[in-house]
């Protein structure tokens, strides 16, 4: 969440730039510097709409930013909400530096979680994910290398074999997921609603209270 909020300050950095910029064009124009000439005029106007162009484009892009910012604020909300027994945890460090962005510990398992912001219609080509025929390139590969960087990770600390399952999670209502299984190539696709309800019923590997604790006592120090 914190690239989005960069990600608006560069914008507010920049469109204070940009109205800085637009109001001096309008208060000292081009031409009286130059001479009141039609080609200076025409090169005047042009600097003012190009000005205006990039504000209203800044505008649109933080707004943008803004809705990723919620929509991601809602999924992190919405996942501290499991029942109680399940143990979580954000943005865990893996020690060759993946991250991986929840890990959730429980009675149905080890959950490794990938967040995927935006909306459109999510689909699977037979190789990849799709998002409105776009492929999102990677999502695959680096959900499944982070759930078998955890499992040997836990196996090296606790001597013993964990099934970790790997988790893509649209964090956007806008996401369409029903042109898709619910499972792909040994990965879950779940939306924001849906995600409580697929790690509190679907029993991927049962663990008891003591392992869990042992488990999210692990990571935690790690983290």
């Amino acid at each position: 969440m914190f690239k989005y909020f960069r990600k608006l300050f560069n914008n507010l950095f920049f469109l204070l730039i940009v109205a800085f910029g637009t109001l001096a064009n309008w208060q000292w124009p081009f031409y009286a510097w130059f001479g009141d000439t039609t080609i200076n005029r025409f090169i005047w106007l042009g600097f003012f709409f190009i000005f205006l162009d990039i504000f209203f484009e800044i505008i649109f892009n933080s707004i943008k930013d803004i809705e990723l910012v919620i929509e991601n604020a809602n999924f992190f909300r919405n996942i501290h909400k499991l029942s109680d027994g399940f143990r979580l945890l954000s943005k865990l460090i893996l020690p060759n530096d993946l991250k991986i962005d929840f890990v959730v510990v429980g009675s149905s398992g080890v959950w490794a979680i990938t967040v995927n912001d935006g909306g459109g219609n999510i689909s699977f080509n037979g190789d990849e994910l799709m998002r409105d025929n776009k492929i999102l390139k990677g999502l695959f590969t680096q959900t499944l290398e982070k759930s078998y960087t955890l499992a040997e990770f836990l196996k090296k600390n606790l001597n013993r074999d964990f099934k970790v399952a790997p988790v893509i999670a649209f964090s956007s209502p806008k996401a369409n997921l029903s042109l898709i299984p619910k499972i792909v190539r040994g990965v879950y696709i779940s939306s924001r609603k849906d995600i409580n309800s697929l790690i509190e019923n679907t029993d991927v590997q049962l663990i008891d209270k003591k392992t869990t604790d042992e488990i999210y006592k692990i990571l935690k120090s790690h983290k």
